[in-house]
């Protein structure tokens, strides 16, 4: 048995409705009733890089983010591929560099969508903190 199971139900144009677990997901290749596919990927990114970033801090740095925020940019080349992801990362609490560079590297190790995607689309992240 699979470790995770999903269903996508695409009827007619580019419109299809993903469900997993019990959760359902809109996705639109023209953006008109949701989000486009590469949306959708650099968002799961950005949100399993925030988790990972903070699951790190407190289990191997003792240290409370407080509130995450990551703005997530990305550039398509000319056939509509991903060629380049940027975050910027606004962390609450107030940390010094070596703080923000150890965050970082923890949630680079940790985050599951990073390791599933091409080297070079690793997101190029820069980190405010004391941002809230």
């Amino acid at each position: 048995m699979a470790d995770i199971e999903t269903t996508t139900v695409n009827e007619e144009k580019y419109h299809a409705l993903s469900r997993a677990g019990d959760f359902e997901l809109s996705i639109d290749a023209t953006g008109t009733e949701g989000p486009k596919q590469n949306e959708v990927l650099v968002a799961s990114y950005a949100s399993c890089f925030a988790f990972a970033s903070r699951a790190g801090a407190n289990r191997q740095l003792d240290i409370d983010l407080g509130k995450v925020e990551i703005e997530a940019e990305a550039d398509l080349d000319d056939d509509d591929h991903l060629a380049a992801i940027r975050f910027q990362m606004y962390i609450e609490a107030d940390l010094d560099d070596e703080e923000v560079e150890n965050v970082l590297e923890l949630g680079e190790q940790i985050c599951h969508i990073r390791d599933s995607i091409k080297e070079k689309l690793y997101a190029d992240v820069e980190v405010t903190t004391d941002a809230f």
